[in-house]
């Protein structure tokens, strides 16, 4: 027997807990002392992954495999129950599957696992694409808001919670989070009902939840499902986590709320918190300008890390705060202009496709500026303008740019050309490789004539033409490729004549690196240090 296997049966279940759940499950064929410990192993995780390949399966396979499913599942349920321990944890996820056909086994499941004193309930039946019919989705039986146990409830997709959970006594005391996605109500309330009496709740999602529409005769009615407009948040005193999208309006009295990340529709909201961290998305129905921001930080005095993404800003915005530390902007349209006075701003990042200029007025010493861009050959001196035009220059020392994607028609080789030296920046990351060799040198001089980077570094996703393009900066960053600079002019040198050192950032050789890299789907980097 190995040393492992001799382990006190804690700390297996505990080794197992931290396994992927593929990788758990085989543990059962190692020994026969694995097997044991399989067997009384309380974390039960069933996904239909691990049975169904696709939709395809004959009628005769697939009830064959349901009909394996439900015994394995039934047998490790009654063994742990006759053993006398607890379910620790029971999660099913099930895709490809009529939930009509094992409802009653999914009843009897969850009831085991909650009278044994389960913590963590996770249930997500996605079934068929496409098919929207209330009759195919889950009723969620009355017993799991009976649980006096449960932590954790997950609650996800073609789940169906009937008008009965508006009365029936609710006793989730010791519920600390929730999360809702996908599933649909009987009614509206039942939502705040089912919330309001979870007096130990900290952290809350809830994405995209519909209340089901009955047809009435005589009146055609084109959706029978409608997203949940409004959720009422009253005196939770432990949460601090809340995660909403698709509703209308949300209204929260929280007094500990540390986080909160929205995505309205439309942005009419009352809050009594303080709050620390605040995501906002898609906020279309209004300007958002200097009078939002001084709004926004009288309303949340203590509030540290912003995030706006997908929303509609004035052309010139002012940020002022003396608190916040972090700030991200994802898709802001019309932003032409920003100037930030945050003394103890730590990390700003910028991602989209316009490219507004940006001045710091105080900031830390700390300050860490990331930008997100795309690569577009029809206006090659965007990226070079946008570094230029952050303010004052010291801040182009803390800058990292980030190349996500190209918009690539065919570049000219001599299409871009500079008559003086590019601004000096951190680093500089490629996140893709030009899908063709013709284009690997102009995507080069484009990016190293808008910056000069103190560091290149390459996200290696195993793309079949990756390894070539990092032999090919490889080559011409270390001079191996000659006759290829792009100079403007004999007075004016471009970056190549520039580079005085370039070294690998990893103590290898380069050939046994690029080697080692992975040929599956996987991501590596591997980096150039520059001095220029």
């Amino acid at each position: 027997m190995d040393q492992i296997s001799g382990l006190p049966k804690a700390i297996l279940h505990d080794i197992l807990a931290r396994l992927p759940d593929r990788d758990s499950a085989r543990t059962s064929v190692l020994s026969k002392a694995w097997r044991e410990t399989w067997s009384t192993f309380p974390i039960l995780s069933i996904c239909s992954d691990q049975h169904f390949k696709s939709q395809d399966e004959t009628v005769d396979n697939y009830h064959s495999k349901i009909d394996k499913v439900i015994d394995y599942v039934g047998r490790r349920l009654l063994r742990l129950r006759d053993l006398g321990l607890a379910i620790k944890e029971f999660k099913l996820i099930m895709d490809y599957v009529d939930h009509k056909y094992m409802a009653h086994h999914v009843d009897l499941w969850m009831k085991m696992a909650i009278e044994s004193g389960g913590e963590v309930l996770h249930l997500q039946l996605r079934g068929y694409v496409g098919r929207h019919s209330p009759d195919r989705f889950y009723d969620l039986p009355l017993s799991v808001i009976e649980s006096k146990s449960l932590t954790k409830l997950v609650l996800m997709d073609r789940i169906r919670v009937d008008q009965a959970f508006l009365t029936h006594s609710i006793k989730l005391y010791s519920v600390r989070i929730i999360k809702l996605c996908n599933i649909f109500f009987a009614h509206e309330g039942i939502i705040d009902h089912l919330i309001s009496h979870c007096p130990l709740i900290e952290d809350l999602t809830v994405i995209d939840c519909a209340v089901y529409n009955p047809p009435i005769r005589g009146i055609p009615q084109m959706h029978e499902f409608s997203l949940v407009e409004s959720l009422f948040l009253h005196g939770l005193h432990k949460l601090k986590k809340v995660y909403v999208q698709g509703m209308r309006e949300v209204y929260i009295d929280a007094p500990n709320l540390e986080s909160l990340h929205c995505c309205l529709q439309y942005p009419n909201t009352s809050f009594k918190l303080n709050l620390r961290w605040l995501c906002l998305w898609n906020l279309k129905n209004i300007a958002i300008g200097d009078k939002w921001f001084l709004e926004l930080f009288s309303k949340f005095p203590f509030l540290e890390s912003l995030e706006l993404d997908n929303c509609s800003m004035s052309q010139r915005i002012n940020i002022s705060s003396a608190q916040l530390k972090v700030l991200k902007l994802s898709y802001c349209s019309n932003l032409e202009e920003l100037n930030i006075d945050a003394r103890n701003l730590l990390s700003f990042a910028y991602e989209g496709n316009s490219q507004p200029g940006i001045s710091f007025q105080q900031c830390s010493n700390q300050l860490v500026v990331n930008s997100f861009s795309d690569v577009d050959f029809q206006d090659l001196c965007s990226l070079r303008k946008f570094v230029q035009n952050i303010k004052p220059q010291k801040i182009w020392a803390s800058v990292s740019l980030f190349i996500c994607l190209s918009i690539l028609t065919e570049p000219e080789q001599g299409a871009f050309q500079v008559s003086s030296i590019p601004p000096t920046i951190k680093r500089l990351e490629l996140q893709f490789s030009p899908d063709y060799e013709a284009f690997y040198f102009p995507f080069m001089n484009y990016l190293l004539s808008s910056c000069c980077p103190n560091s290149i570094s390459f996200s290696f996703r195993s793309y079949v033409h990756d390894k070539a393009f990092i032999q090919f900066l490889y080559e011409t960053l270390m001079g191996r490729k000659e006759g290829k600079c792009h100079c403007s002019s004999s007075n004016t040198k471009c970056w190549w004549h520039a580079l005085k050192i370039v070294k690998i950032d990893e103590n290898a050789d380069f050939k046994t690196m690029l080697d080692a890299l992975p040929t599956c789907c996987a991501d590596e980097n591997i980096g150039f240090i520059l001095e220029l």
